[in-house]
C-alpha cells in the first residue's frame, strides 16, 4: 500500500511584507508557519519504500519565502520489498520573488532506495537559493541509495538539469573517477539574473573535494563530496565566500545565516 503526503504553500507580498495566503497539508507531511517562513514536518516515520511525498510552492511577485524542515529526512526500506520512495518539490516564482529552500540532510538508511526531485520555474527577475545534502546510512549500518534530481527553468528555458546518485544502487557511485564511494554530499544552487561572471574553481579539504561551476545563465552550483558532511560543508562554504557578497541586498541575511548552518 502506497502512503502519501502533500503540502501546498502560497506566499504573496502584503502591505507589511510577505504573507502566506495558503498553507495546507495532508497525509505524511505537515507544514507549520513561523515568523520567517514555513517548517515542513514529517507526520509519520519515513519515507519508507513506496511512499510518495509532494510539496508545491508558489511565491508571488516580490514576495520572499524561506522553507526548512524539522530534522533530517530518514529514508528506509519499505515493508514490502525494495520499492522506491519519492519526494517531490515543485515551485513557481513570479517576478522579483525569492525562494530559499534549505532542508536538513537526507539520510539513506540501510536498504533504502529514495529519489528526491526538485522542479523550479522562475520568472527572469526571481531569486533562488537551494541547499541539498545527502548522507549514506546512520552510524554502524550499511548505506542505502539516494537519488537527487533537479530541474531549474527560467520561464520555458531550461537552465540547470542534474541527477546525482549515491549508494549501492547508483552505477557510478564507486567509480574512482566519478564519486569514489563518497558517503556524503553537500551542494548549493543559487540563481539570479545579476549572478554573472562567477569563475570555476575546485578545492580539496579534510578529505572532501568540491567544485564551483557557473551555470550557462544567471547562477552557480557548488558541490562537494567526501567521507563526512562537516568536511563537505567546509569546502562548500569556502567556495561560496566570494559569491554571497554579491547576493541581492534585499535578502535580510537569510542566506548568510544558512551557510553557517545555524539552528532556527
Amino acid at each position: 500500500m502506497t502512503r502519501s503526503g502533500r503540502v501546498t504553500i502560497e506566499a504573496e507580498l502584503g502591505p507589511t511584507g510577505t504573507v502566506l495566503t495558503r498553507l495546507g497539508s495532508s497525509g505524511l507531511l505537515a507544514a507549520r508557519a513561523t515568523p520567517w517562513g514555513v517548517f515542513l514536518v514529517s507526520a509519520g516515520a519515513g519515507p519508507l519504500g513506496g511512499d510518495e511525498l509532494l510539496t508545491e510552492v508558489h511565491v508571488g511577485t516580490a514576495a520572499s519565502l524561506l522553507v526548512r524542515t524539522v530534522g533530517a529526512v530518514l529514508a528506509r526500506r519499505g515493508p514490502h520489498g525494495r520499492s522506491q520512495s519519492l519526494s517531490t518539490v515543485r515551485a513557481v516564482l513570479d517576478e522579483g520573488a525569492q525562494l530559499t529552500l534549505v532542508p536538513e540532510p537526507g539520510i539513506a538508511g540501510e536498504g533504502a532506495d529514495h529519489r528526491s526531485r526538485l522542479h523550479v520555474v522562475l520568472a527572469p527577475s526571481a531569486r533562488l537559493f537551494v541547499r541539498d545534502e545527502i548522507v549514506l546510512g546512520r552510524t554502524g549500518e550499511r548505506p542505502g541509495t539516494w537519488w537527487s534530481d533537479r530541474t531549474i527553468s527560467i520561464g520555458s528555458r531550461p537552465l540547470f538539469v542534474s541527477e546525482i546518485g549515491l549508494g549501492p544502487d547508483a552505477p557510478l557511485w564507486k567509480m574512482p573517477n566519478v564519486l569514489g564511494g563518497a558517503q556524503t554530499q553537500s551542494s548549493l544552487l543559487l540563481v539570479h539574473r545579476d549572478l554573472t561572471g562567477v569563475s570555476s574553481e575546485t578545492l580539496t579539504c579534510d578529505g572532501a573535494i568540491g567544485a564551483r561551476l557557473p551555470l550557462a545563465g544567471p547562477g552557480v552550483e557548488i558541490t562537494a563530496f567526501g567521507s563526512s558532511l562537516q568536511a563537505c560543508r567546509r569546502v562548500v562554504d569556502k567556495l561560496a565566500e566570494g559569491i554571497l557578497s554579491s547576493w541581492p541586498k534585499s535578502d535580510p541575511g537569510i542566506v548568510r545565516d544558512q551557510l553557517r548552518h545555524q539552528p532556527a
